[in-house]
C-alpha cells in the first residue's frame, strides 16, 4: 500500500540512507577480499581450478580412446619421444610446470633460467632391448637477455640383423640404426612470475646406410612458458615440443613390384602439446612435498594424463613416483635422488625405473652439478 511504503521509507531514512548502507557493505566486502588471508585463499582456489581444468579436459579425451588411437603410427622420429632425464621420468613425465636447469631443454625450455646458476647434466639410459641412450646438457645465465642459454645433445645406436620378406631370419648382413639430436635453447623472464623459452633442434637419423638404407636430416622447434602463481610455489606450465616440417628420408628405393625408383614417404614429427600444474602442498625445514599433474595432446596418439609426486628430506634425499594413466605400457614410474658432496662440489644423482611389462624395465641415471 502507498501509505505503508512511505512509512517504511521514513523509518529507514529514505532511499539515500538505504543506498549509503549498501555502499558501506560493498566497501567492507572489498576490504575483506584485499586482506592477505583472502589473497592466499584466492591463490589456493586458482591452483585448484588449474588441477580441475586438467582433469576435466582429460576426462572426455580418455573417453575417446579409440578415436585417438587411430593416430598411432602416423608420425616419424620416434627417438624424439624418449624421456632423457631420470627425475622427470620418475614422475611419469609430468614435468612441464616445474622443470628447471639444463634438463629443461628436454621438457620445457622455459625452465632453463629458473635456477639462475650454471649447471651441467649427464644422463645414461638402459632402454628396452638393452639399447643404450646418452644425453648431456649445459645451461648458464645470460644477463643480456635477462634469462639463460642452454645447449643439449642426445643420441643412441643399435645394431641388428637385416631381414626382408624373403629372408625373415636374416640375410646374413647386419646394420645399425643411429639417431641424435642437438639443441640450442634460450629462456627469458618476462616478469618475476612468467618465463618463456624457445629451443631449436637439429635431428638426424641413419636408417642403415651401410646396407643401402636412407638417412634423414631435419630441424625442429620447442617452445614453452611457466607461470608462478605465488602460493606454495605453485606453477602452471605449457610446452609445445618437436614442432617442425614433415620428416622425409633422403634418396630413393627401387620398387620390387614395378621396378621404378620411388621417393621415401614423409611423415609428421612427433609434435606434442602439454599443459601442467604443480604445487608444493607441504614444506618445512625437514620435509617438502611436490605434486604435479599434466595433460598432453600428441600428434600420433590419444590424449595423455600423467601424475607425479616427490617428497624430499632436508633437500638431500628425494623419493619420487608417477603414473601415466593413458599408456598401454610404461604406466608405473618410480625413482629417487640424492645430493652428494665431492670435495667442494655438490652433485645431484637421480635414478628412475619405468615398468615396461613384457618389454622389461627401463633404467635411467642422471648426474647434475651446479657451480
Amino acid at each position: 500500500m502507498p501509505g505503508s511504503r512511505g512509512q517504511a521509507l521514513r523509518r529507514s531514512g529514505g532511499p539515500s540512507r538505504t543506498a549509503g548502507m549498501a555502499r558501506t557493505r560493498a566497501r567492507a566486502a572489498i576490504s575483506a577480499v584485499a586482506t592477505p588471508g583472502a589473497a592466499r585463499a584466492l591463490g589456493t582456489v586458482a591452483v585448484a581450478l588449474a588441477f580441475l581444468l586438467a582433469l576435466g579436459s582429460a576426462h572426455p579425451a580418455l573417453a575417446q580412446t579409440d578415436l585417438g588411437g587411430q593416430r598411432v603410427g602416423t608420425s616419424s622420429g620416434a627417438f624424439l619421444k624418449i624421456p632423457l632425464d631420470a627425475r622427470g621420468s620418475a614422475m611419469a613425465g609430468a614435468t612441464s610446470a616445474w622443470v628447471s636447469g639444463p634438463t629443461a631443454l628436454f621438457w620445457n625450455p622455459a625452465g632453463l633460467g629458473i635456477e639462475e646458476e650454471r649447471a651441467v647434466s649427464f644422463s645414461a639410459i638402459d632402454y628396452t632391448a638393452g639399447i643404450p641412450i646418452g644425453a648431456a646438457a649445459i645451461c648458464f645465465p645470460a644477463r643480456l637477455i635477462r634469462g639463460a642459454v642452454g645447449i643439449g645433445l642426445a643420441g643412441l645406436q643399435a645394431e641388428m640383423a637385416e631381414t626382408d620378406e624373403y629372408h625373415p631370419l636374416g640375410t646374413g648382413r647386419d646394420f645399425s640404426y643411429r639417431a641424435w639430436t642437438a639443441a640450442l635453447g634460450v629462456s627469458r623472464a618476462l616478469t618475476d612470475k612468467l618465463s618463456f623459452g624457445l629451443s631449436f633442434k637439429a635431428f638426424h637419423e641413419d636408417l642403415g646406410t651401410e646396407v643401402g638404407g636412407p638417412a634423414l636430416n631435419s630441424w625442429l622447434v620447442d617452445a614453452g612458458a611457466i607461470y608462478f602463481v605465488g602460493y606454495r610455489d605453485a606453477r602452471i606450465g605449457i610446452a609445445l615440443t618437436n614442432f617442425g616440417p614433415d620428416l622425409r628420408p633422403s634418396g630413393e628405393f627401387t620398387s620390387r613390384r614395378t621396378g621404378a625408383a620411388v621417393r621415401y614417404a614423409s611423415f609428421s614429427p612427433p609434435t606434442f602439446f602439454r599443459f601442467g600444474a604443480a604445487i608444493d602442498p607441504y614444506a618445512s625445514a625437514l620435509w617438502s612435498t611436490r605434486l604435479a599433474l599434466e595433460i598432453g595432446h600428441p600428434a600420433d596418439n590419444r590424449e595423455v594424463l600423467r601424475f607425479g609426486a616427490e617428497t624430499t628430506y632436508r633437500r638431500l634425499i628425494a623419493l619420487r613416483g608417477g603414473y601415466d594413466f593413458s599408456a598401454d605400457a610404461l604406466k608405473l614410474h618410480a625413482g629417487f635422488g640424492a645430493r652428494v658432496r665431492v670435495g667442494a662440489q655438490v652433485m645431484r644423482v637421480d635414478y628412475s625405473y619405468a615398468d615396461g611389462g613384457d618389454f622389461g624395465g627401463i633404467h635411467r641415471w642422471t648426474l647434475q652439478t651446479n657451480w
